[in-house]
């Protein structure tokens, strides 16, 4: 999918869609040739798989059996199992720890992937860097100005975020956050740019930070 989320391992067992991360075992696969399977990097004997031998759509990774419910192949960009059923990514949602199942083929980007080699792969921004996909640099602080005639700032009034004259309070100051890919406040540093009720509101505030889509 387009946001930059790579399938991750979680719990040792289940596997969710993740903010990608720059050399994150949990993220790491590889095609092992003898067994003809996705084999997970951090558990080498285990293998992508669908759960309760093929009778359910939730992907996990487990003990390595060779069966149909674990074998897979790339077709373009998808990613197929042996009853042509493909990887997907749950009621096509693009946030953050959604689940990975199996559906049948519908053509929706859902299911669309590209493979990236772990020795091809580009190190994530540190601070003071560019992160091209976000167009911010990690961890430099920031002010956001209105481009109205009387160009005020965004800051914070409660959980609220309006726009204020400039005062160089802390509460106007931001800064983004490679770990967690959100705008983080300088002056609530645990608290991020976050459209209220989970997305489901108009209203922009700061908020416990979650890596929500919103």
């Amino acid at each position: 999918m387009a946001s930059g989320r790579a399938i991750e391992l979680s719990g040792g067992r289940n596997l969710l869609l993740r903010w990608k991360k720059w050399n994150e075992k949990s993220q790491q696969f590889y095609f092992d040739n003898a067994t003809k399977t996705i084999k997970s990097q951090q558990y080498k004997d285990r293998s992508i798989d669908i759960q309760s031998s093929g009778r359910s759509s939730n992907l996990q990774v487990w003990s390595t059996n060779s069966r149909w419910w674990q074998m897979f192949r790339v077709q373009g960009d998808l990613i197929v199992n042996e009853h042509g059923n493909c990887i997907d990514v749950a009621g096509g949602l693009d946030k953050e720890s959604q689940n990975i199942v199996v559906h049948k083929q519908n053509g929706q980007i859902n299911q669309k992937w590209r493979i990236i080699y772990v020795d091809e792969d580009e190190e994530e921004p540190t601070k003071g860097q560019l992160n091209k996909d976000f167009g911010l640099i990690v961890e430099r602080p920031f002010y956001i100005v209105s481009a109205m005639s009387s160009g005020r700032y965004l800051d914070i009034l409660g959980n609220n975020v309006v726009i204020k004259t400039a005062n160089g309070y802390n509460t106007q100051r931001w800064i983004f956050d490679q770990k967690t890919k959100t705008i983080k406040s300088v002056g609530m540093s645990n608290r991020s740019l976050d459209i209220q009720s989970a997305g489901k509101s108009a209203n922009l505030q700061v908020w416990s930070t979650n890596s929500g889509w919103w």
